[in-house]
C-alpha cells in the first residue's frame, strides 16, 4: 500500500457530510471522483491551526490506516460543533469529510473503496479553551478519527 501524495501544508476547510451522503464514488490509482448529497457542516477554521494526520501500521497481520482531523475554530464560529445533535452524530453515526488542503488538493476522508462508509470519522474529543492571553480569543478544537485499510484518496 503506497500513498501517492503527502498531505502537507495544513487544512484550509472541511465539509462534513452524513455517512449516507455518497451518491457515487469512482476510485482509480490517481484518486477518486465522488458525488455527495445534502448540505455539509462547514465551520470557518482559524488560519494555520488545523491539520490532517494519516498514519499506517501493521496490527495482527493487517495494515490499519488511521485518519485524524484536528480542526480549530474560534469559539463563536464553532457553536454547531458544540450542539447536542452534532455531538451525537459525530459520536455514533460519524461523518465523511471533504478536506481542502492549503496546497489546493482535496481529499476524501471517512469513505474508502474497500470499506465504503463502514469506518467514518467519529468523535475522538472536543477541547474548548479560553485562550492564553487577553489578545487570544477562545477556541474549540474538534478531533475526529477513522480507522481504515486505505490512504485517503485525492478528489479528482
Amino acid at each position: 500500500m503506497v500513498a501517492t501524495y503527502k498531505p502537507v501544508g495544513g487544512v484550509e476547510s472541511v465539509a462534513l457530510y452524513p455517512t449516507d451522503a455518497v451518491i457515487t464514488a469512482l476510485f482509480s490509482s490517481e484518486g477518486c471522483e465522488v458525488e455527495l448529497s445534502g448540505t455539509p457542516v462547514e465551520v470557518h477554521l482559524l488560519e494555520d491551526a488545523s491539520q490532517y494526520e494519516e498514519s499506517s501500521e501493521l496490527k495482527h497481520g493487517a495494515i490499519i490506516v488511521s485518519h485524524k482531523l484536528h480542526l480549530v475554530a474560534d469559539k463563536d464560529n464553532a457553536a454547531e460543533w458544540l450542539s447536542d445533535d452534532f455531538i451525537e452524530q459525530a459520536s455514533f453515526e460519524g461523518f465523511i469529510a471533504v478536506v481542502s488542503l492549503c496546497d489546493g488538493r482535496r481529499i476524501l476522508v471517512g469513505y474508502s473503496s474497500h470499506l465504503g462508509s463502514e469506518q467514518p470519522l467519529r468523535l475522538e474529543k472536543i477541547i474548548s479553551t479560553s485562550g492564553k492571553s487577553l489578545s487570544e480569543s477562545p477556541s474549540v478544537t474538534l478531533q475526529l478519527i477513522s480507522h481504515d485499510t486505505e490512504f485517503s484518496p485525492i478528489i479528482l
